[in-house]
């Protein structure tokens, strides 16, 4: 007898096992920061591995989840003023590495993935609440994260936060989302397609748009980088406070109990 041959199938079960670990137990300490808690953990799903940042507010009671999507060559780092600002807010903040560079489609799936295995996994859904799941990206962000949302039919809201469109992928993903949409742009410029978004925003048949006077592309990422306005413009507070004010209160208006 071949000792191997029997030893197989023991080894796939473990590494089986080993992968559905490493999704949903792999943490780092939770780190507490005010009121609320930021973990990072680390994800294996069917599109790819990622680091994903969680923000929440330090409390038992389920939340509301925002998923927060960087733009193109960005990274979760450039999205975690969003994540601390959403958890204060009383939301649950995930803001993930996308896995793949330009491939919009991928990380459209990656991020369906995410959600699933957050509202499914033992370790999380406890602080969500599966019913209230909001997206929110920025640029690219904003194109994968609409065809995320368009292809689940219970997202609440979707957030574009200056998004570009590839392609027409996401005029076409916007014709079909049946969730409630808010779109915010800037000034056009190379930076976001020459203000491309317009033509997800023609295509959206439930939403509001609403361009920033003055702003340039980068105020909607949050924090973002001196190298960032070398190429796209001086970024501004006000400009940014109007991105915040204007993506959290239709967050707060979208993902509110029934009844607040």
């Amino acid at each position: 007898m071949n000792p191997m041959r029997h030893a197989a199938p023991k080894v796939a079960s473990a590494m089986a096992a080993l992968a559905v670990f490493l999704v949903s137990f792999a943490y780092a300490n939770p780190e507490i920061i005010g009121n609320i808690t930021h973990e990072t953990i680390r994800v294996q799903l069917p599109s790819g591995s990622s680091s994903v940042d969680v923000f929440r507010p330090a409390t038992q009671a389920k939340a509301a989840m925002v998923i927060v999507v960087h733009g193109f060559s960005r990274d979760r780092q450039n999205m975690s003023g969003w994540g601390e600002h959403l958890a204060k807010e009383g939301f649950v903040a995930v803001v993930p590495d996308l896995p793949a560079w330009s491939d919009h489609v991928r990380n459209g799936r990656f991020i369906s993935e995410l959600r699933n295995h957050l509202i499914e996994d033992k370790l999380w859904k406890i602080y969500i609440d599966p019913a209230r799941i909001g997206l929110i990206g920025f640029s690219a962000g904003g194109l994968s994260s609409l065809l995320s949302a368009a292809d689940a039919p219970n997202i609440a809201i979707w957030v574009g936060l200056d998004p570009v469109d590839q392609d027409g992928l996401g005029m076409r993903a916007a014709a079909v989302l049946k969730s409630r949409a808010l779109v915010l742009t800037s000034e056009p410029s190379v930076c976001n397609g020459n203000g491309n978004a317009l033509g997800i925003v023609s295509a959206l048949p439930d939403s509001e748009h609403f361009r920033i006077n003055g702003a340039v592309h980068i105020d909607a990422e949050w924090p973002s980088s001196w190298l960032a306005e070398l190429v796209c413009g001086r970024s501004t507070e006000e400009s940014r406070a109007e991105f915040r004010w204007r993506a959290t209160k239709a967050l707060l208006d979208r993902l509110a109990l029934p009844g607040q």
